[in-house]
């Protein structure tokens, strides 16, 4: 699971899609709507219901400019245009209606007593794993933001008819299984948001001196999480070297050691003899080289532009922009008050 994935749940009327609508112009200022409704043109409340919506995106006061996609089945036939989007799916109701009435339950149960009831569980069961199926594959790639609107429809009088009971039963299990994959779960009621679950860290908004906002909560909250999920991926050692940076804030310097080693056949990092290196062990060689440095920029400056030896290294790319970033951390954890230790093994 590599998506952001919010949740929002509630009533009738609970505030539920203004609050999702919320979310996804703090995130961004050209979000997706994907609409899964499949309205009759008959139904003329229906109608007065979405135009409403859409009016309301329009004349929105953050100025973001919505983008809708209508799709009533399978939203991956779009996954091309939401990569390093935003997207609010509203509703998870309407999409599992949409799969129900696809299988033919809503037909087996109109079809009179000579139904069997078990064929309407089948159906409704077969649209239910379906939807999940495609929710997975829409979820998969890591740059996308997702906040799914869904209806809490099991809090009210028990259903009349077979398949409006196995409905509710698809749509309870439908919701714990988005709310187990998301991030973050909202319970509306009166307009009030409860968190009902949240993975992200609290973390106040970065503000400027007159108290405007360079990044909303929301916002920081969502690159945090970009942040752990990139930072859990594999980067292949350099073959003749590593750094090791801490910060020093006693002495107000950032100490960068270079210490040379080689990778072997198992990609562990090694010592000249073969040796294995543990992570912070002491065992780790004696440093090639050692900087002192104020700043992430004199840093970079006097290793990989005036150090003679850099270009005999063979960096790759991806390691010198990791490098960069970890002094750039050792730098902010130096000056910032309440910042903890810091060192990169």
């Amino acid at each position: 699971m590599a998506a952001t994935i919010y949740l929002i749940s509630g009533g009738a009327r609970s505030g539920k899609s203004r609050y999702a609508e919320d979310i996804c112009e703090k995130l961004s200022k050209c979000p997706i709507y994907l609409a899964t409704a499949q309205v009759p043109k008959q139904d003329s409340d229906f109608q007065d219901r979405i135009q409403k919506h859409q009016e309301t995106r329009q004349n929105t006061s953050s100025g973001s400019q919505w983008t809708t996609i209508e799709e009533p089945l399978k939203p991956t036939k779009h996954l091309d245009n939401f990569k390093g989007q935003v997207v609010l799916v509203d509703c998870l109701t309407l999409w599992l209606t949409n799969w129900l009435l696809e299988e033919g339950a809503f037909t087996l149960e109109s079809n009179g007593e000579g139904t069997n009831k078990k064929d309407v569980s089948i159906a409704v069961e077969r649209g239910r794993l379906k939807l999940q199926d495609e929710f997975d594959l829409m979820v998969r790639p890591y740059n996308i933001t997702y906040v799914f609107v869904t209806n809490e429809v099991g809090s009210g009088t028990h259903g009349a008819t077979h398949v409006t009971r196995k409905f509710v039963d698809a749509q309870g299990w439908l919701n714990q299984y988005i709310a187990s994959k998301a991030n973050q779960v909202v319970h509306m009621v009166c307009g009030i948001p409860n968190i009902l679950k949240s993975e992200f860290r609290t973390t106040r908004a970065i503000a400027k001196g007159n108290g405007d906002e360079l990044a909303s909560p929301v916002a920081k909250l969502e690159a945090e999480r970009l942040d752990r999920h990139l930072s859990s991926r594999k980067i292949p050692m350099d073959k003749k070297g590593y750094f090791v940076i801490k910060a020093v804030p006693e002495e107000g310097v950032i100490v960068i050691r270079f210490m040379s080693s080689i990778v072997n056949d198992k990609g562990e990092v090694c010592d000249l003899q073969g040796n294995k290196i543990s992570c912070g062990g002491a065992n780790r060689p004696d440093p090639l080289m050692v900087w002192r440095c104020r700043t992430a920029k004199e840093a970079t400056v006097q290793i990989f532009e005036e150090w003679p030896k850099v270009n005999q290294l063979e960096l790759s790319v991806g390691h010198v922009a990791y490098v960069g970033r970890e002094i750039q951390k050792a730098e902010y954890s130096l000056y910032q008050q309440g910042c903890g230790p810091y060192q990169q093994d």
